[in-house]
């Protein structure tokens, strides 16, 4: 701004210099004329007289006369030129077509066009017309510049298309929030990998495997257990660990088993990078606070569920008032079996789970 400003003062100062400078030369051609027109031919009578006029009154005639330097600047313009050439024009339509781009990812690409049409007018006006070479140059240095950042504006606008499993996430989880492709990519970013599980495999192992990660079932069923006893069922496009995302370290232990039940894939970021990663953004903050948050809620349905069919009886060790957590469920011997809350767990989500494989509902349970 100060680099415009004074520019603009500058080009106002040179043009006052060359208005004023004109005015002497105006006056002493008129000094002239007035000598010239006092002398007569030597063949009259009359002697030919010179015009005096007192030093102060030419003082008092040179200072009055003399017009503001305002005046002069204001009032140079006589006469006004033609208009200027067809590429000037053209240029000019597209400087204002350019500055009234809206501000979206299409108006950037709108900005930049242009500018650098306008621009290339401009230029073409400058060569064939008047000849500024430095006009041509200053006007090529601006297409480049506009066409650099054109360039880059359309890379973002690219399609970003993920993995098969990754777009039903995509689509299931984070679109309905308004996230969008480039947002949810900078999330997979901090995607440690995608984990297959066979039958029967832990994934955590209660009190041995550390809570480091955020992980998301892409497909399959697993199981949470403790203690040996199945608390709830984890299915696709749900949290294993969302409980231990709110006030949990990653020096803390898992307090639950989590075991597949068939051949399952689960998404695995690393979980403080994720957090590091998202505390710069506040919306991508409040959307997996949200989603977690859901997904907690859910898991607690399920395990109050569970505990219902216990009698709701707590162990004698939680009601003493032992730090356990709060996925825990009434010991075998307590109470009617609780298999069959998870049998109809997996009939709520998949209505062929009894093909599959029932579990055994007595009130003896086995472990999963």
């Amino acid at each position: 701004m100060m680099l415009i400003i004074s520019a603009l003062i500058t080009g106002m100062v040179t043009g006052l210099q060359n208005i004023t400078t004109e005015s002497p030369s105006m006056i002493s051609d008129i000094t002239t004329s007035l000598n010239t027109k006092d002398k007569v031919p030597e063949m009259g009578l009359v002697e030919p007289t010179k015009l005096s006029l007192p030093t102060s009154d030419m003082v008092n005639v040179s200072i009055h006369d003399q017009p503001s330097m305002w005046d002069l600047y204001l009032h140079h313009c006589s006469k006004w030129r033609p208009i200027n050439h067809i590429f000037f024009q053209v240029a000019n339509i597209f400087f204002l077509m350019s500055f009234l781009a809206p501000h979206t990812d299409i108006g950037q690409i709108w900005l930049r066009v242009g500018l650098m049409m306008g621009c290339a007018f401009s230029g073409m006006w400058a060569w064939s017309v008047e000849c500024y070479l430095d006009a041509v140059l200053w006007n090529s240095v601006f297409i480049l510049i506009n066409f650099v950042y054109f360039s880059y504006q359309f890379y973002l606008m690219r399609p970003i298309k993920f993995h098969k499993e990754i777009e039903e996430v995509y689509l299931a989880l984070f679109k309905p929030l308004r996230v969008s492709r480039r947002q949810f990519r900078r999330v997979l970013m901090c995607m440690r990998n995608v984990r297959h599980l066979k039958c029967h495999e832990l994934y955590a192992h209660e009190k041995v495997t550390k809570v480091d990660s955020l992980s998301l079932v892409l497909s399959g069923k697993l199981v949470v257990s403790q203690n040996q006893r199945a608390l709830h069922i984890v299915f696709p496009h749900h949290f294993l660990d969302s409980p231990e995302w709110f006030g949990v370290s990653t020096d803390d232990y898992f307090q639950v088993s989590i075991m597949a039940m068939e051949e399952s894939r689960v998404l695995v970021w690393h979980r403080d990078k994720l957090k590091l990663s998202i505390m710069s953004d506040a919306f991508l903050q409040a959307v997996f606070d949200h989603i977690l948050g859901r997904d907690v809620v859910h898991k607690l349905m399920q395990v109050s569920e569970t505990m219902a069919v216990s009698n709701g009886h707590l162990p004698n060790s939680y009601e003493e008032g032992e730090d356990k957590p709060m996925l825990v469920v009434k010991k075998a011997g307590d109470g009617p079996g609780i298999t069959a809350i998870l049998n109809r767990q997996l009939q709520a989500t998949d209505p062929n789970a009894w093909r599959l494989g029932r579990i055994d509902e007595t009130d003896h349970e086995t472990p999963v």
